[in-house]
């Protein structure tokens, strides 16, 4: 890295770790450069608002995320393994995952949240329809289903739990129900035995 991407690599990490402690709202580019020790004319230099900081970071966690479920894809036995590995590496996420870094997004920075919430949303769909598909092709899903039906019924169910406070605390459980529900309905009597072997690392 040069210089330039160095200073802009420590305001990233500092912020990332300061908002995890305070949360977005209470940080303040005071004590951003605080915490670096740099001026605030510096950080601007770099990032002409704190929302633009806050996106900056959340969009490359996105990245990182589909990183990863771009390698569980291509690793992958089959369908149903893939299925299952991305279910745990999103049962992680939502457990480690602070609900106010949720909320304090969608109220005081919502665009950034609708932004996140239509990306997530569009892979969402296109990744599962094209797991629905191979699955379907590899005789582990029921040959009958509408794979862009069910697709838009199981992400929409997703996306309900996650806007609902009830399952606020517990939302990695409730996913993986979501989950098991999804692919009980969907698989073959083929697909249901690799499910079941598979299944045990959910939740670990």
């Amino acid at each position: 890295m040069n210089k330039d991407e160095q200073i802009k690599h420590r305001i990233l990490l500092a912020g990332a770790s300061l908002f995890r402690k305070k949360g977005f709202r209470a940080t303040s580019m005071d004590d951003l450069a605080f915490e670096i020790g740099m001026s605030k004319k510096t950080i601007y230099k770099y990032f002409s608002s704190k929302s633009k900081l806050i996106e900056e970071l959340v969009m490359a966690h996105i990245a990182q995320e589909r990183t990863k479920i771009s390698a569980i894809i291509q690793s992958a036995q089959d369908p149903v393994q893939a299925m299952v590995e991305i279910g745990q590496l999103v049962y992680e996420h939502y457990k480690e995952m602070s609900e106010d870094v949720i909320v304090e997004l969608k109220k005081y920075f919502y665009d950034i949240w609708k932004q996140v919430d239509r990306m997530q949303t569009e892979f969402m769909l296109k990744g599962i329809t094209l797991n629905m598909k191979k699955g379907i092709e590899l005789g582990l899903y029921r040959q009958e289903l509408n794979p862009e039906f069910i697709t838009n019924v199981y992400v929409s169910s997703i996306i309900a739990s996650c806007d609902n406070e009830e399952h606020a605390s517990g939302k990695e459980l409730f996913y993986l129900m979501l989950l098991e529900y999804h692919m009980y309905g969907v698989v073959t009597p083929k697909g249901r035995k690799l499910f079941e072997k598979y299944k045990t690392k959910l939740g670990q």
